[in-house]
């Protein structure tokens, strides 16, 4: 990525007084950002093509905003995004001959979007960090996690030192689920909360499937 700096403060995500930031919004369709997922993301419109530039000469964090229903009808216009985003930065890029690029972006943390912003180029988003609570999980519940992903998921090799935290994101992320569904859990606060509904999930799954 590119070493030089744009002179807007806002871009290369300063934090203002309350301790919100400014950021480049990529609204996406059906499209979750979770901490620690890597997803490719196709630019190929004129104003997300400057946000791609832009990127480049920034910190590379972007929110991508989740565009779920009939929402997705607007896409091309100003599509609603939901409150809750992911956070994400730019890891890698391809710049292709006739001004399209494909990113790969990172997903870092949740964001409570407080605004969207339209400029004249692409939109931007004014975010703080979603406050998770309840953040404690007790060992019993990180072992059900666990088996659960294996079960699931018997490629996965999870590294040492993966935290609950982790590991519910990412059974999240694989159990099959609505969209809608999968937004829900990902946009609670409540961390523990998050455990015990995706387990809860988890568990109905099994009891449905008649070749166990």
């Amino acid at each position: 990525m590119s070493n030089s700096s744009n002179d807007d403060p806002q871009l290369s995500g300063e934090t203002g007084e309350s301790g919100s930031r400014i950021l480049p919004l990529f609204p996406l369709p059906d499209l979750i950002l979770f901490p620690g997922q890597l997803v490719p993301v196709h630019v190929f419109e004129p104003r997300y093509r400057q946000m791609a530039q832009d990127l480049l000469d920034n910190t590379g964090e972007i929110v991508l905003g989740t565009v779920l229903g009939d929402d997705q009808e607007q896409l091309g216009e100003v599509a609603p995004i939901q409150p809750v985003a992911g956070l994400g930065r730019l890891q890698r890029y391809q710049a292709l001959e006739d001004g399209r690029y494909l990113l790969m972006i990172l997903g870092e943390k949740r964001v409570r979007v407080i605004q969207r912003i339209e400029e004249e180029v692409y939109p931007l988003a004014e975010v703080d960090d979603l406050v998770e609570e309840n953040v404690d999980i007790d060992w019993a519940q990180a072992e059900e996690l666990k088996n659960a992903i294996s079960e699931l998921e018997q490629n996965i090799d999870l590294p040492e030192g993966t935290s609950a935290v982790q590991m519910s994101d990412l059974l999240i992320m694989i159990t099959p689920m609505t969209v809608e569904n999968r937004y829900e859990l990902f946009s609670n606060p409540s961390i523990e909360d998050r455990v015990l509904k995706i387990i809860e999930l988890q568990d109905s799954i099994e009891d449905d499937n008649p070749f166990d």
